[in-house]
């Protein structure tokens, strides 16, 4: 005798059948970040995203949202802490809340060139100030460059500390620029990053201080006569990862993005610096019309001196040892 199954059966076992062979779907990682759409910056998290790509076989997928898409620092910040955000890029200065080592990367004139960052950053400090961050429901996988800070004004060259007298500068509101610019002799001047191009052109400040890009891309430059590359402070950027989401993944998986992290710190070095080479060019070249000054050793050493009491107020005693293993480190060549 035969007996036969009915349809609905069959229909059932072939959509499982079907279901068991299909390839799982990728899983999708959220990263947010404050770059706009194709900027340098931009590209290394587009590499970010192919490399987790390449590295986990397809099985991880990256959308990048640009431009704070997803909110702002606290918002986004809140949204790795509960699991609804995978990842993360923000400043270094937004995480000292969270554990105070991260203020060592705001000190001012605390890095002399790109090498000292890299030396700090991507080595044992680095991962000290990335592990401080356990227990916050985020983890640090690595620190992306987003370079360093340089004054521009419309009055002179600025080639010593004595050049600083009596200028106003336009400085973000926070004690470590105010204290900083006020050690130099200049009149600092807190005020919103997108009233600083009408303070520049109507005079109401002499000065500012950003990125090379910043001066170039926003056309501080049309408004700007000199501009030195102090490298005053440096612009760090800690690519985070929700700690809820990081605890989901295997082993295996934890690997694969760290690694893909770690190279994407390399690339994204790269591309930022050639860019800001680029910018520098452009902005002493006869279109962007600039004088450029950079400090010399003895200059430096001159300015460090003088903003040597902002340091030693920042270096409170919870950080001083991190501060001496990180002032090793730099002084080891």
């Amino acid at each position: 005798m035969t007996f036969h199954k009915p349809l609905g059966a069959l229909i059932a076992a072939a959509g499982l059948a079907a279901t068991l062979a299909a390839p799982a779907a990728a899983r999708d990682i959220k990263i947010g970040h404050f770059g706009a759409p194709g900027t340098p910056f931009d590209e290394g998290i587009q590499f970010f995203a192919g490399k987790v790509e390449e590295l986990s076989g397809g099985d991880y997928t990256v959308t990048n949202f640009p431009s704070g898409q997803l909110g702002n620092e606290a918002q986004q910040i809140g949204a790795l802490q509960g699991g609804l955000q995978e990842m993360l890029i923000t400043s270094s200065t937004n995480l000292i809340k969270y554990n105070e080592r991260f203020q060592l990367i705001d000190l001012p004139f605390a890095f002399a060139d790109d090498a000292a960052t890299d030396k700090v950053l991507l080595g044992p400090v680095g991962d000290e100030m990335l592990a401080g961050l356990d227990g916050s429901g985020m983890k640090g996988l690595t620190f992306i460059d987003n370079g360093f800070r340089d004054l521009s004004n419309s009055k002179r060259p600025i080639e010593k500390l004595a050049d600083f007298d009596g200028l106003s500068f336009r400085v973000i509101g926070a004690p470590v620029f105010i204290n900083t610019f006020e050690a130099l002799g200049t009149n600092p001047v807190p005020m919103p990053f997108p009233e600083v191009y009408t303070a520049l052109e109507t005079g109401t400040v002499d000065g500012q201080d950003n990125p090379l890009l910043t001066v170039r891309d926003l056309n501080f430059y049309e408004v700007q006569d000199y501009l030195t590359t102090s490298k005053h402070a440096y612009s760090a950027l800690v690519m985070l990862v929700s700690q809820p989401f990081w605890n989901s993944l295997s082993d295996e998986d934890k690997a694969m993005l760290q690694q893909a992290a770690d190279e994407t710190a390399v690339e994204n070095r790269k591309i930022m610096r050639a860019a800001v080479e680029e910018a520098k060019a452009f902005l002493a070249s006869e279109e962007g019309g600039m004088t450029v000054s950079d400090l010399t050793p003895e200059a430096r050493a001159e300015i460090v001196e003088a903003v040597a009491p902002v340091t030693a107020g920042l270096v409170t005693d919870a950080i001083r040892p991190l501060y001496e293993e990180m002032q090793a480190a730099l002084a080891d060549d």
